[in-house]
């Protein structure tokens, strides 16, 4: 679509929230209501609310937001390959928008709050091939989790990675600062997880199998630095297991976490076996500042 549209209204009357929804197929009625209360849609150069009745000769304008991230993809890029991109994650910043919208009209992102997706589409590096499915995407972190993530720059490449992961030919190491000081120095964690009733995901004998390997890399003040191994990647998998084990992630509010300026799971390295040229990859992303400041505040004597 373009990046602005004029249309004159004729007919009888109809919400301007309607009506627009209508003109753009397949955008939600919540996604037009935002471009409608951030100014985004004006009736005869008026901002008005999403409810407002018009009439026959409103001149309606829609002007889609433009391109913009106040993240530069090269502050977060690690690796760029003709294939794919290797970059980390901040916590806090969502991987893609939480509306579903965007898979389709790329350009909602930039309605939104600022995501991964959008800081990507606002310059997308060389090679990245235009109108990527999901923009190149091929796993996810949660909003609060750091760490390495992989992006596709091309169709083919996607497909082979999702291929990959569906297989659990990819392998992840996680940080964690656990509360509580595990016992054992290393164990595996087979509890299956599923979503109960209130939408909460939970270890559960009807979820789905879910396997973790762990290794405790420092006991110290009641915490736990422990590295974590999936081998399956279910949704809120680590935090699950080792709330499971009764030793939560530190901040981890979800699942009864101590206090802490936010979740500390970091996701620490990837590898696998290049799909298109069979090279091994291995990724790591540094553990950040913050987390570490969190490991030496509980330990603190």
């Amino acid at each position: 679509m373009p990046a602005k549209k004029t249309i004159v209204f004729d007919g009888y009357s109809k919400r301007l929230d309607v009506f627009v929804a209508d003109e753009l197929e397949n955008l939600s009625r919540s996604l037009v209501q935002k471009l409608i209360k951030e100014g985004h849609v004006t009736v005869n150069g008026k901002c008005v609310k999403p409810s407002w009745p018009l009439t026959t000769g409103d001149k309606v304008e829609i002007s889609l937001p433009q391109a913009h991230s106040q993240t530069k993809l090269a502050d977060l890029l690690l690796h760029d390959d003709k294939d794919f991109l290797v970059v980390i994650k901040p916590a806090g910043l969502l991987v893609h928008p939480q509306s579903p919208v965007w898979e389709e009209h790329p350009e909602a992102v930039f309605s939104a709050d600022e995501t991964l997706v959008s800081v990507l589409l606002a310059a997308p590096p060389k090679g990245f091939v235009k109108d990527m499915p999901r923009a190149g995407l091929v796993h996810r972190l949660d909003r609060e989790t750091s760490g390495v993530m992989i992006i596709a720059k091309t169709p083919q490449f996607q497909a082979e990675m999702v291929a990959l992961f569906a297989n659990r030919q990819v392998h992840k190491t996680y940080h964690a600062i656990a509360c509580g000081e595990i016992p054992d120095d290393t164990g595996t964690i087979d509890v299956p997880i599923g979503r109960v009733a209130g939408g909460k995901i939970k270890a559960s004998d009807v979820g789905r199998e879910a396997i973790t390997d762990y290794k405790v890399l420092e006991r110290k003040n009641g915490f736990t630095y422990v590295e974590l191994y999936p081998r399956t990647g279910r949704t809120n998998q680590l935090r699950v297991h080792l709330n499971w084990l009764g030793y939560p992630v530190l901040g981890d509010w979800l699942y009864r976490g101590a206090t802490a300026q936010r979740l500390m799971l970091h996701a620490r390295r990837i590898e696998f076996i290049h799909p298109l040229t069979g090279k091994k990859c291995d990724f790591e992303a540094p553990v950040p500042t913050d987390f570490l400041e969190a490991w030496e505040r509980v330990t603190r004597p």
